[in-house]
């Protein structure tokens, strides 16, 4: 038998190349092996979704839902890295591609993008903790927001001019969407109809970021007993981690602020016109802040948005992965040669220190 992942029967990755167990295509294709298994014992994934009253909701969903169909994993077609093609329409330049797309295999008929966060739990943050606080770090790329944009635009397509609408007060009269200064005096108020428009259509919300968790014991690198587990973000759900914060700084922004203020220039472009120009969105608005990411969020504040007996403990137990990674795939893994965790497994270095 050759290495495979479980239910990934039709991919553009072909797990028999030892190639394809390198780092960055593990942390993505292993997550969906996991959806698949979950899928097929009947497992639920939690799924975030957003109240009306912009309240975070924890529920069970089942995968079917997550994948949006309700074909077996054999006829389905896992491409990552790739783009989405129902949303091409609403662009005017180039579409990225995200972490997964889902389609019938041999067909074109497409079912969800995904984007995909493999994150340990805990992290550095809450790793000291009570195993109740635990919390992983959450770092959302600018891919997720992109198509944060173009899943709300298109599950709202009937409602686009009510969107444009709401935000047309606050959004029709901006100059210049790059100037720190005159942004910084339009925020509150583009924040504000944002979450009108949050409020009035989050039963459109989607599933968009898949965030399997994997559980050590503490910060050390064993695996906890119960030590996997599938957290689904919607679209509108991620929100969360970037609207509603207090404590601001009036003439500045950061990088929250920044994702809101893209995501809202976007909606009212697509409202406006259908289309969007999303690299001038995305590569500018930087409002003297780094583009290498959106934001990042700790494990401690993610825990208040997660915190459920499934995060204390996972319901995959790691006697399982083994049913998950087929054929000795495990044998094609290459962990990267970090210094500092070659050291830290290098007890020996360090024996004539305690014997002092």
């Amino acid at each position: 038998m050759s290495a495979s992942l479980y239910g990934i029967h039709n991919s553009n990755r072909n797990f028999a190349d030892p190639y394809y167990w390198g780092k960055n295509q593990f942390n993505s294709a292993f997550p969906v092996a996991l959806c698949c298994y979950m899928r097929d014992q009947k497992i639920p994934a939690n799924y975030l979704k957003l109240e009306k009253t912009l309240d975070l909701a924890q529920v069970p969903a089942s995968f079917d839902e997550i994948f949006n169909t309700s074909e077996p994993n054999e006829k389905l077609s896992f491409s990552f890295e790739s783009r989405y093609p129902p949303f091409s329409t609403m662009v005017h330049d180039d579409l990225k591609s995200i972490d997964l797309v889902i389609k019938l295999h041999g067909s074109e008929t497409y079912f969800r993008p995904l984007e995909v966060k493999l994150t340990t739990l805990p992290d550095s943050v809450t790793c000291e903790l009570d195993e109740s606080e635990y919390g992983s770090e959450l770092v959302v790329r600018n891919p997720t927001t992109r198509y944060m944009a173009l899943n709300m635009a298109a599950s709202c397509s009937k409602d686009l001019p009510i969107i444009r609408d709401i935000l047309e007060p606050s959004c029709h009269n901006v100059r210049d969407w790059n100037n720190l200064s005159e942004m910084s005096s339009k925020k509150t108020q583009i924040f504000e109809a944002l979450e009108n428009i949050f409020s009035e259509f989050h039963h459109r919300q989607q599933p968009l970021l898949l965030q399997p968790i994997w559980k050590t014991v503490g910060k050390s690198a064993e695996l906890a007993h119960h030590c996997l587990d599938v957290f689904v973000w919607s679209d509108f759900a991620l929100s969360r981690l970037f609207m509603g914060g207090g404590g601001k700084i009036p003439d500045k922004i950061n990088r929250q602020e920044r994702t809101a203020l893209r995501l809202a220039r976007c909606l009212y472009e697509i409202g406006k016109s259908g289309r969007v120009y999303q690299q001038s969105i995305y590569d500018g608005m930087t409002f003297d802040n780094l583009n290498d990411k959106e934001f990042a969020v700790s494990g401690a504040r993610t825990n208040q948005m997660m915190r459920c007996e499934r995060l204390t403990s996972p319901i995959i137990t790691k006697d399982k992965i083994q049913k998950i990674i087929l054929g000795g795939g495990q044998k094609h893994l290459s962990p990267e040669r970090r210094f500092d965790a070659i050291i830290y497994f290098s007890k020996e270095l360090f024996d004539d220190e305690e014997t002092r």
